[in-house]
């Protein structure tokens, strides 16, 4: 069974002819001069391909739905108590003093016994596992060194203009103006109906008006509508295809018929066009210059480096290499597969290079960022779990910080103990810790808590205590520290003071609230019917989402 049939069904409910005919004739797209037109109504409707019969389907089940909500929610019943009860909930504020038990202020009491480090290594050892991890020594050729030995004459630059014609293509662009009429995703099928009919009607005054003003008064596109809607230009595949390609078969001052996007519907008015083509030699011969320039350099350092390279490469001597170009020798020092090489940085081909290589080798020229690269192998380290002496600095942070909370946990457990047995609050306070306040505060906050910030659980219990049960019966934990908590100071609200206008605005807004919860559990109750079956669109409709 769907909606419609269950909550008529189950609520008596039902729309009236005259009532579905008042409730068109209302809707502003099918007016002329104020007054309904059938006329208008036909051709909106016919605009938008609904037959006459198929949108009066669709008003009566948007009006059913909001009879529905309007329905559920009239059982809604807000009583002075419960404005009281809210006002309060508002007004009354608390402040609460604490006791932070740090697991920071307990590390100095922790005496660690060889038998834990001992017991942590062995339990954890994969967390300490190093990963291969080579060294490189390498010398550098910098390409631009040899900027100097290159000439460029016309026809390279020629040449090379033409090899890389794609490199300068100007993209076809059209600018554009665009009036939208937003429509929500989740919009039911009248809403959707009303949004596509005014639409049309401001396509149809903007036929014979000003369009800047009518996308200045009309678009819910805001960042375009103060400027008319102008857009700007754009190129293909920068804007939903279907708004694109109405934008692109516009000219300049061409208005579109109505578009319909992912948005909603756009009349879009041509503004410009740049046509597909490529930017002139004489516009880019600098930048096609200095390509061919920092081309052959590259090449003529990589050239010196391969002649380097083959004359040594069965003696394996870089030391050679660096004299014979006169470069220093540069130690990247030990780094594993996954990082980025000290000196050098991110460079995948001499990663795989240098981890495919053996100790004492040379390795290929590689070209990196800063230049070419000769490289030998200096160290290889394979992997491996370093020994507890190695890594016990680590254990031991790991031990404190582990034991400390414990401690703290176990001392802030005893001073709640003492303090719900009667001692006072300031006489459980720890070393080097404090009694601290928050300040009133009131539960409007939520969850954050004036000088602690959120902690869970803490605000709904604080404003739970009482001047009678101030002590609250447990702890409460953020990070690693614990907290003992009492109520020091009410600040009572009283209802009593209230003017009858805020009196009505509160109960406004418990009414709501009420209601939004009645809502969701009638609606809960016909969702869990084995023979109801509500349609999305109907549901976010009565939830008034």
């Amino acid at each position: 069974m769907e909606l419609r049939s269950a909550l008529m069904d189950r609520l008596n409910l039902s729309v009236s002819k005259e009532e579905l005919v008042q409730s068109i004739a209302a809707i502003p797209a099918f007016q002329v001069d104020g007054t309904f037109n059938k006329q208008q109504y036909l051709s909106v409707l016919t605009y938008q391909r609904l037959k006459p019969e198929l949108f009066e389907q669709m008003q009566e089940q948007q009006m059913l739905v909001q009879m529905t909500r309007q329905t559920l929610e009239d059982g809604v019943v807000v009583s002075d108590e419960d404005v009281a009860n809210e006002f309060r909930r508002l007004n009354e504020k608390i402040n609460l003093e604490y006791i932070p038990f740090a697991a920071s202020a307990f590390r100095d009491q922790i005496k660690l016994s060889d038998e834990q480090f001992d017991t942590y290594y062995a339990e954890h050892q994969d967390q300490f596992r190093v990963a291969e991890q080579r060294a490189l020594s390498f010398v550098q050729l910098d390409r631009n060194q040899y900027r100097n030995e290159v000439v460029v004459d016309e026809a390279e630059v020629q040449r090379y203009y033409e090899r890389h014609l794609s490199q300068f293509a100007i993209q076809e662009q059209v600018a554009a103006a665009h009036i939208l009429i937003m429509v929500s995703p989740e919009a039911d099928e009248a809403t959707v109906s009303a949004r596509a009919a005014l639409a049309t009607s401001v396509l149809e005054k903007a036929q014979s008006g000003d369009f800047k003003k009518l996308a200045q008064q009309y678009s819910d596109d805001k960042a375009t509508a103060a400027n008319g809607g102008a857009i700007g230009f754009f190129a293909r595949g920068t804007m939903d295809p279907t708004f694109e390609e109405a934008a692109f078969a516009l000219q300049a001052g061409e208005l579109s018929t109505v578009v319909k996007s992912r948005f909603g519907y756009h009349i879009i008015k041509g503004q410009g066009r740049i046509e597909a083509g490529f930017k002139a030699l004489a516009d880019v011969e600098a930048e096609v210059k200095e390509a061919l320039i920092t081309e052959e350099s590259e090449r003529l350092a990589y050239e010196d480096a391969m002649d380097a390279y083959n004359v040594n490469r069965k003696t394996g001597s870089l030391a050679t290499i660096a004299e014979g170009l006169n470069l220093t020798v540069v130690e990247t020092g030990l780094f594993e597969r996954a990082a980025a090489i000290p000196a050098i940085g991110v460079n995948e081909d001499l990663t795989q290079r240098a981890f495919s290589t053996p100790a004492g080798s040379l390795i290929a020229p590689v070209r990196g960022a800063a230049g070419i690269y000769i490289c030998e192998v200096a160290e290889i380290k394979e992997a491996h779990i370093p020994e507890l002496s190695v890594v016990k600095a680590i254990v031991e942070v790991e031990l404190l910080n582990g034991e400390s909370v414990v401690l703290a946990q176990q001392q802030a457990e005893e001073a709640l103990a003492k303090v719900i047995a009667g001692t006072p609050l300031r006489s459980v306070v720890p070393k080097g810790a404090s009694l601290k306040e928050t300040g009133l505060f009131s539960q409007t906050l939520g969850d954050f808590v004036p000088t602690l910030g959120n902690v869970l659980g803490l605000s709904e219990a604080a404003f739970s205590l009482t001047v009678k049960d101030a002590v609250a019966q447990q702890l409460f934990t953020a990070g690693d520290t614990f907290y003992v908590v009492r109520l020091k100071q009410l600040q009572p609200a009283d209802p009593a003071g209230l003017t009858a206008e805020e009196f009505e605005r509160i109960r406004s807004t418990v009414m709501t609230t009420q209601r939004d919860e009645l809502l969701k559990a009638k609606i809960a109750t016909l969702k869990e019917s084995a023979d109801v079956t509500i349609a999305p669109t109907i549901l976010r409709s009565i939830e008034g989402n």
